[in-house]
């Protein structure tokens, strides 16, 4: 046989042994395909309500990604009504549009929506799903609830005594805000150190100084520890995507940065034990202490040191990162309207003068104020969709069946832009809380803090908080664009919460 011959003959076997890899390769895909559609056929359950197409796997999570995802979902509502269903990954979820359905499924019907769901980043984030906001719903969640619910009250939770402790902050507020001289500053960063710094005197007991250096590293961990994107996320739904270069670093961060602050409420939680005395309980953590010995002897309790730290790291979290980013949209708001802020300082020095200390007890006296910030907290929605709930049992709901651990969000963002309630909902318009005698008119519909038995636990203490902190600075504060700046853009970013871009302003000192 020729040398020619013999390499026709390796190159025609060559190019058979390709086409049968191929035939192979394809064969498998095929199967593939069909296996993954079959098995969505039958897993899916039926009479779910309708829903928008998805891509195979991912399902809905690249519609989700353009934009900002609460905006679409309000917009698929109007094709498939208040109530649908999407796919992220694998995962079902159902999606509650509009004031009516949100309340009657969280009030009316919150035994049944008031579970959380067991999804890829609830469990990524609370493996064990311990503590309150994580918790599934039963018997352990209510009984932690209403603990911390009972020992936050002996801290003066949803009291004048408070007070005094968000005051003090607003006064070293102002004192950091006062070195910035006439320069162009970010303020968000201020505001979070005081917020941070109420939630740590009721939870730890005592208070950081700004620049102590644990008290940065706490800050950045938190900072970077809930400021995961879209690809973030993505990479947390499809754990396989983590080993894609760049992809895997954000789940890695995130993890590093929740150890960060999960090890300091240990530290924390260590050191309160060595100076224990059941006379002098001083904080949260006291209290949880006292509780837990007392039930050391008890196997099926869940009041233990594992539980205890996923409490704190909830109100923690919780209490930081989203009434510091209410502020910091109510700051943006200002600067952005100045004949507001100028109306807001009017009624706060015609009640308070230049000296007075702002207290609850005058929000009744000052009605522009307070619908100021309701139409903050209406039209920035911190938490477009909620915090995420699960159906606790299979649940009948408008004819729908919803199965058991369905996933279930509720869209906030279409009940606070519902143009037939709230006309031009992109307008910033505190006369929408107003009554003709420019008295203030509550309004049902701004749920920034949810509905039903899960509504935040924190609702009390945020609304002091937002009253107190801002009052204060705009009593004793102008703040304006910095000159020849551009405005800031009203459209926020979305993380854990939709938060504003990164602006920066003057503050202006009033005589």
């Amino acid at each position: 046989m020729t040398f020619l011959s013999k390499t026709k003959m390796a190159a025609a076997q060559l190019v058979a042994s390709f086409v049968g890899e191929n035939v192979i390769l394809q064969t498998t895909l095929v199967l593939l395909v069909v296996f993954v559609a079959t098995s969505w056929f039958f897993n899916t359950p039926k009479n779910l309500p309708p829903g928008p197409r998805g891509w195979p796997i991912a399902g809905n999570i690249f519609s989700l990604a353009t934009g900002h995802g609460f905006v679409t979902m309000t917009e698929w509502a109007k094709t498939y009504g208040p109530i649908y269903r999407i796919k992220l990954g694998n995962e079902t979820n159902v999606v509650l549009s509009g004031y009516d359905v949100i309340h009657e499924a969280m009030v009316k019907r919150g035994e049944d929506f008031s579970s959380r769901p067991s999804n890829a980043i609830l469990k990524f984030l609370n493996p064990e799903m311990l503590g309150i906001v994580g918790a599934p719903f039963g018997t352990p969640w209510k009984e932690h609830r209403k603990f911390t619910l009972m020992s936050l009250r002996e801290f003066g939770f949803g009291k004048r005594s408070l007070e005094g402790k968000i005051l003090e902050e607003s006064v070293s507020l102002q004192a950091e805000i006062m070195k910035m001289g006439d320069r162009p500053f970010d303020i968000s960063l201020m505001v979070q150190n005081a917020v941070t710094n109420v939630i740590c005197s009721i939870v730890f007991g005592s208070r950081f100084e700004y620049n102590d250096e644990k008290f940065k590293r706490l800050m950045d961990a938190l900072d970077q520890g809930l400021s995961f994107n879209f690809f973030g996320q993505l990479a947390i739904f499809f754990p396989t995507l983590r080993r894609v270069p760049g992809l895997g670093r954000a789940p890695k961060m995130i993890q590093n940065d929740l150890v960060t602050i999960r090890a300091y409420l240990r530290e924390e939680m260590d050191s309160h034990k060595k100076t224990f005395d059941p006379n002098d309980i001083r904080d949260l953590i006291d209290s949880y202490v006292r509780e837990n010995k007392s039930r050391e002897n008890d196997d099926e309790t869940t009041f233990t040191d594992d539980n205890t730290e996923w409490v704190l790291f909830d109100l923690f979290i919780a209490g930081a990162e989203t009434t510091s980013t209410t502020l910091n949209w109510a700051f943006l708001y200002m600067i952005l309207n100045p004949d507001i802020q100028e109306k807001v300082q009017k009624e706060i020095h015609s009640v308070l003068g230049h000296d007075q200390r702002p207290s609850t007890a005058h929000r009744a006296q000052m009605p522009y104020t307070e619908a100021v910030l309701t139409e903050v907290a209406r039209i920035a929605t911190i938490l477009p969709s909620g915090v995420v709930h699960a159906t606790s049992r299979d649940t009948s709901f408008h004819g729908y069946h919803i199965p058991e651990g369905t996933t279930v969000l509720t869209n906030l963002w279409s009940v606070h832009h519902d143009p037939e309630h709230f006309p031009n909902p992109g307008k910033f318009d505190p006369g929408r809380f107003l009554d003709s005698q420019g008295q203030y008119r509550r309004d049902d519909h701004v749920i920034p803090f949810g509905v039903g038995p899960r509504m935040c636990l924190g609702k009390q203490l945020a609304e002091m908080e937002l009253f107190v902190f801002f009052t204060s600075l705009l009593q004793h504060f102008t703040f304006k664009l910095p000159e020849g700046a551009a405005k800031p853009s009203t459209t926020g970013i979305s993380g854990v919460t939709h938060s504003p871009k990164n602006f920066e302003l003057v503050a202006e000192p009033l005589a």
